[in-house]
């Protein structure tokens, strides 16, 4: 057996995404608050970047570049080159252009006034803030409240154990969502482990329930919505007017979700005549407690922040002779962008044709800064110029709501702006436009069509039509998916039955038997 060895050359073709092209991509699909924690990553890893805080005041720019200049040598002034200045550079318009760009080798010694705005960093001479600054807000929720309270119940120290498993597994609207046996099995395991020297049994965990079943606000600690609306009706007067009657009827709540009232006659005895005036008694009871401190106001300092904060605003400009709305007013939410800038300290350190380890790690950190920026930058303008998009097709919406909603997909904005429709799903996620008829995801603007006599309708406003009808029903006699249909045909638009139904069980409507009130 013989052994040869050859040298042989392959030719082929990849595609590999450069590390500013990765960072770029990565950005554009990060939400405000996604964004704001890897702006915080990024200043805390790179020395060259830093942030410009609100209530610093900085002189016109234009007035302090062009003295900048004055003051520099001839031979300075003509290595000033605009593509390095972040303030007023217009940006590449998608990521691919990024990778176009070259870094090049830094200027030797230059004074870098000349090309980013100076400041005080935090590192010169820091001002003292004042101390209302860091007072923050305090808030109380639901959790805190039921515990406040069993501190005057004297429960043992394996009481308020089992009371703090419990209290923990109660949701925003005040139900416990925990199988008592499964805590019995946790907590017994437990006391094995660590010896302790009496077990649980399932009837302390009940007697520890009731407990906290007894606490404010009422209904609170319930397992489920009859046993939520019981504990209520049970503390209401023994002499209120079919009280009776309402706790028999949740005892067979699975009969009256059903509109079962044979049945649920038969399981309560509770006469026919007297369902109507016990169902008025439970309408007025609390279904969701705990829902009162989800929106819990501070207890001291300003309210509290929501995560949950628009990132482009639309606001109509009004025309002052008609009165009516001329144009709408896209533009980015100020507040939550980051703004960012070069280290002029860091970046003054930078020397020509020095290779030591110290100026080649300020140079590559100086190239990171820069990329970081315009790709923020570039993040930011490619969100508004969608969010234009989407607000030019939609401003039907703006005026009259969902039902006017127009189909639209992501290959009709990513071909009307010049991007790849990949890159426009990445801008809409998780990004949120604050319009004159609410708070909404970029995402709800784009939804299929169904043809009609009029042409093409949304998904969203025939959704938005089918809630609609059913708001406005007879609740003795609701409306049956047919007869949706129907009416959706006398306005040109013909779509199926199951369609409706699909529509409506998306929206968590039930159907006409079980929308149906008989009482």
């Amino acid at each position: 057996m013989s052994m040869s060895f050859g040298l042989t050359a392959n030719l082929s073709t990849t595609q590999k995404l450069t590390p500013q092209m990765q960072q770029a991509i990565k950005l554009l699909q990060l939400s405000s608050l996604e964004l704001a924690q890897e702006v915080q990553l990024k200043l805390d890893s790179n020395p060259m970047l830093e942030r410009i805080e609100e209530d610093e005041i900085f002189a016109d720019s234009e007035q302090e570049q062009e003295d900048m200049r004055d003051n520099l040598s001839e031979s300075q002034a003509e290595s000033i080159s605009p593509e390095l200045e972040y303030e007023g550079t217009s940006v590449p318009d998608s990521a691919e252009h990024l990778a176009q760009d070259s870094i090049g080798e830094l200027e030797v010694d230059s004074s870098w006034d000349d090309i980013y705005t100076h400041a005080p960093t935090a590192l010169a001479s820091p001002e003292v803030q004042d101390m209302d600054d860091y007072q923050g807000a305090t808030t109380t929720n639901l959790q805190d409240h039921i515990r406040w309270q069993l501190n005057f119940k004297h429960l043992s120290e394996m009481d308020m154990l089992i009371a703090d498993y419990l209290v923990d597994a109660i949701d925003d609207s005040g139900f416990i969502n925990l199988v008592l046996e499964d805590l019995e099995r946790t907590l017994n395991t437990m006391a094995s482990f660590y010896q302790w020297e009496e077990e649980v049994d399932i009837e302390q965990i009940e007697m520890v329930l009731h407990i906290i079943q007894s606490c404010e606000p009422l209904g609170v600690g319930a397992r489920n919505l009859a046993e939520c609306l019981q504990l209520q009706l049970k503390k209401l007067p023994q002499d209120t007017p079919y009280r009776t009657q309402a706790i028999q009827l949740l005892d067979g709540h699975e009969h009256l979700v059903s509109n079962n009232i044979k049945a649920l006659i038969q399981q309560t005895g509770i006469k026919k005549e007297d369902i109507a005036d016990a169902l008025a008694l439970i309408r007025t009871l609390n279904p969701a407690p705990g829902l009162a401190f989800t929106n819990a106001q501070p207890v001291y300092g300003n309210e509290p922040e929501s995560y949950d904060v628009p990132d482009v605003l639309v606001s109509a400009v009004v025309d002052e002779n008609t009165g009516q709305t001329s144009s709408w007013q896209v533009k980015l939410n100020q507040d939550i962008l980051p703004k960012l800038r070069v280290n002029q300290t860091y970046a003054s350190l930078i020397k020509r044709g020095d290779d030591s380890p110290d100026n080649v790690y300020l140079r590559d950190n100086l190239t990171d800064a820069r990329l970081f920026i315009r790709s923020i930058e570039e993040r930011n303008q490619n969100l508004l110029k969608v969010a234009t998009c989407i607000i030019k097709r939609q401003q039907a919406f703006l005026q009259q709501g969902a039902v006017a909603m127009q189909p639209m997909i992501l290959k009709d904005v990513a071909d009307e702006v010049g991007l790849h429709e990949s890159t426009v799903s990445r801008l809409t996620t998780s990004k949120n436009i604050l319009t004159p008829q609410g708070l909404y995801s970029l995402k709800y603007f784009f939804s299929s069509h169904v043809a009609s006599s009029d042409g093409e309708v949304s998904s969203t406003a025939i959704t938005e039509m089918i809630r609609q009808m059913i708001a406005s029903e007879d609740p003795k006699k609701p409306l049956s998916d047919s007869a949706i249909q129907k009416r959706l045909e006398t306005d040109g638009i013909d779509i199926a039955r199951r369609t409706v139904a699909k529509y409506r069980e998306a929206m968590n409507i039930g159907s006409s038997t079980q929308r149906k009130q008989k009482f």
